[in-house]
């Protein structure tokens, strides 16, 4: 006997024949139980037995089925379903006709078993009449409750009425959690509107570590009281000194059978899923302190790292700081960060003082460095009219505004919105652009709105709003938004469309949008010509895609970017800032007439990058300035 089953057991079990007769003697073969048993109210059995003519029936639709079944010949359903409805208990018989079915306990779409149901779920559809009593309704989900098949559960919850037994299946679905099966039990709940009796933490989290999202956000559609405590949960997982798993695992060892997903269970997948579903809900900052407190931290290191590699100048270095670090918690972390980067124990001084920390939250060093009376350094030089450095070298490197400081119109009054208004309805083409302030955690705020014609530029207070009403935006989007006359050009018009949608009631109709041309999809329109276009300062093909490059090869110069990154919500907006605002516009129409004039035939390349444009759908003309 031994011998015979060298072949069914693991290798290196069968030199060993001691071995092996004692794997023989505790070989256990799992029994699967009978579906019948326990199927009932109160655990009670049911009994499967047919009757005579019924087993008759049964016998003959088995061959049918075995000869037919792959070529789902329709008669059968037929055949079942003239059966059913000529018994006295169509929904009792169909369920005994199913036990009987030699797949019954392993349903799949194409089964024997499956098949059954079907066709009693469709006969209930037309003849809806067809009632059965609780105990037949309990017997049809214990049939199908691990089956996974959603769409024909919810075809058994109609049939068999299970929402009459919603009760007394409530403690069967807490039964298959101590099992571990989260998702079917998560389906069950959903379809019989009973999410709301589960605890997020029994259900919701559960799913999460299995990276089953879609299935949550479904269970939080009913489950609308465990909304806020799951986020504030999840957010809690959000720590600056331990990972999520690490905070998780304690709670993970209470769930059977759960295939976690590490993936899921990570600072950046759990920090998305926090602000979305935060988002989804309506929920402030106050709910997701965690997610707040990381993400800002994250920000501020990074203007940091971008003020090291002088991308960012110092005026506007030290306003966005100012804005975000705004308790006590971010300023501690801020310095410690600063103190820790190289040749920049200074700026680490600054900020001790500017924030008025307490001794005992500074870093040693920094301390030592102040008791020694060593400053701050010397500020840098100054920036000149274009955010630049004053030397040679940074004029000659970066564009400059041609226009006179007069041409350059601050509107932030209603005389001066209605003057721009009516000189912007006389034009032919204007040029755009916006200026926001980023919110770490929620949406931007629109802080300017830049438009640009041959004469002018003018810079519209977006802030403004007790001069500027709501009755002066929808005139500017129906005066010149919405003129199809105008032609409007921009780079990247995606996110200026999206902010100004979202933050005036400009009214835009951005599905009629052929009367935009967006710079960028031109430039890469022109990128696909097959002879390279040579242009003032250099070669189509061999140039970024970014609007200072453009500059670039049209106007000779790069746009300093050193005041993007600012606060535009400063009233009065600094010098270097109205400056950078203005050329962003002006450079717009500077680079357009380049184009216009060096290009041969643009006029087709202009046509099909106003023919792509898709400002309604997510990633349309969506690009990066």
């Amino acid at each position: 006997m031994a011998k015979k089953m060298y072949n069914a057991i693991p290798a290196g079990f069968e030199d060993d024949e001691d071995t092996l007769e004692d794997y023989m003697i505790n070989l256990k073969i799992k029994r699967l139980e009978n579906i019948t048993t326990g199927a009932g109210i109160n655990g009670t059995n049911f009994d499967a037995t047919l009757d005579a003519e019924a087993q008759e029936f049964f016998t003959v639709f088995r061959e049918k089925w075995n000869m037919y079944s792959k070529n789902k010949s329709p008669h059968l359903g037929r055949d079942l379903g003239n059966e059913l409805k000529d018994h006295k208990e169509p929904l009792l018989l169909a369920l005994k006709i199913f036990a009987n079915c030699p797949d019954c306990s392993n349903i799949k779409p194409k089964s024997l078993s499956h098949f059954v149901l079907d066709t009693v779920c469709k006969l209930h559809m037309d003849y809806p009449q067809l009632v059965c009593d609780q105990n037949t309704s309990m017997i049809a989900f214990n049939f199908v409750k691990t089956s996974g098949l959603l769409s024909l559960n919810n075809a058994i919850i109609e049939t068999y009425r299970l929402h009459q037994i919603r009760n007394l299946l409530l403690p069967k679905l807490r039964e298959m959690l101590d099992s571990g099966l989260y998702k079917e039990v998560a389906q069950w709940a959903i379809s019989l509107q009973v999410a709301n009796e589960f605890d997020m933490l029994e259900l919701a989290f559960p799913l999460i570590a299995q990276e089953k999202l879609p299935l949550v956000e479904e269970y939080l559609e009913q489950a609308i009281a465990q909304r806020q405590p799951l986020v504030k949960f999840l957010d809690s997982l959000l720590h600056k000194d331990k990972s999520v798993f690490e905070l998780c695992e304690p709670i993970l060892n209470r769930y059977k059978n759960v295939k976690i997903s590490h993936n899921v269970l990570s600072y950046r997948p759990m920090s998305k899923m926090v602000a979305r579903l935060a988002k989804k809900y309506g929920f402030d900052e106050g709910v997701t302190p965690n997610y707040k407190f990381t993400k800002t931290c994250g920000y501020l290191h990074y203007l940091f790292r971008e003020y090291e590699k002088s991308r960012i100048n110092q005026a506007s270095f030290r306003e966005m700081v100012s804005v975000h670090a705004s308790d006590y918690a971010l300023q501690v972390d801020f310095v410690k960060y600063v103190a820790g980067a190289q040749d920049s124990r200074n700026e680490a001084v600054y900020w001790y003082k500017e924030f008025k920390l307490n001794p005992k939250d500074c870093p040693h060093d920094i301390l030592s460095r102040i008791s020694r009376g060593i400053d701050e350094e010397e500020a840098p030089q100054a920036p000149d009219d274009n955010g630049a450095t004053s030397s040679a070298t940074g004029c000659d490197m970066y564009l400059t505004m041609d226009l006179a400081d007069d041409c350059l119109i601050t509107v932030d009054t209603a005389t001066q919105f209605d003057l721009m208004l009516g000189h912007l309805q006389r034009e032919h083409i204007i040029y755009m652009d916006s200026e926001w302030v980023q919110n770490v955690c929620g949406e931007s705020q629109l802080c300017l709105l830049q438009i640009a014609t041959v004469r002018n530029v003018y810079l519209i207070d977006c802030l403004a709003r007790q001069s500027i009403t709501a009755d002066h935006w929808r005139a500017l989007g129906a005066d010149v938004f919405n003129n199809m006359n105008i032609l409007k050009v921009g780079f990247s018009m995606y996110s200026d469309l999206t902010v100004l949608q979202r933050s005036l009631p400009l009214q835009l109709r951005l599905q009629l949008s052929h009367h935009y041309l967006d710079l960028r999809t031109l430039w890469l329109e022109l990128k696909k010509q097959r002879y390279a276009i040579r242009l003032p300062f250099g070669n189509v093909n061999r140039a970024g895609d970014a609007l200072s490059d453009l500059s670039l090869v049209c106007l000779g110069k790069k746009l300093n970017k050193s005041n993007q990154c600012s606060n535009w919500a400063n009233r009065p907006l600094r010098r270097e800032q109205i400056l950078y605002a203005a050329i962003d516009a002006r450079c717009l129409m500077l680079i357009y007439n380049t184009l216009l004039n060096r290009v041969p035939n643009i006029s087709t390349a202009i046509d099909k990058s106003i023919a792509s444009n898709n400002f309604l759908k997510r990633g349309g003309n969506a690009n990066v300035k």
